[in-house]
């Protein structure tokens, strides 16, 4: 890949508030959220406020995180988890018939994504701000 001397530029249109980026979001769209300390709260907080706009999101993650608002059974109509790790904080859901659970090896997932066997629609992430070269890190 060839270095992008206008990444500046091309940086700045990307540049949105948390509201605006979930607007891309759609009623039936699968969702992958970052895990653990890696999850992008401010999206998250900005997804879970659409869910009045939302129906049939499925949203993906390792573990759930903290409160995890979207896997409320007041979101259930909006939200439903598939965990392949479930947490305390998903675990009513799952018994209740709101969620759903991938049992997988933790080094199989990026197959998942990868092959098509679980293909994503958005993916919200959280990246640290781009160095002078344009680099930006997927790290905590």
């Amino acid at each position: 890949m060839d270095y992008d001397s206008n990444w500046r530029d091309r940086y700045k249109e990307m540049v949105s508030t948390a509201k605006r980026a979930i607007k891309r979001v759609r009623s039936g769209n699968r969702v992958f959220i970052g895990t653990g300390c890696g999850e992008p709260t401010e999206l998250v907080k900005a997804l879970t406020a659409r869910s009045s706009e939302l129906a049939d999101v499925e949203i993906v993650q390792f573990f759930t995180r903290g409160d995890a608002l979207y896997a409320q059974k007041s979101h259930a109509a909006s939200f439903t988890v598939n965990s392949f790790f479930i947490g305390q904080n998903a675990s009513d859901m799952n018994q209740e018939g709101y969620g759903s659970y991938t049992p997988v090896l933790i080094s199989n997932i990026p197959d998942l994504f990868y092959s098509g066997q679980l293909p994503l629609d958005v993916v919200l992430i959280q990246v640290t701000p781009p160095d002078v070269n344009g680099k930006v890190s997927l790290g905590i």
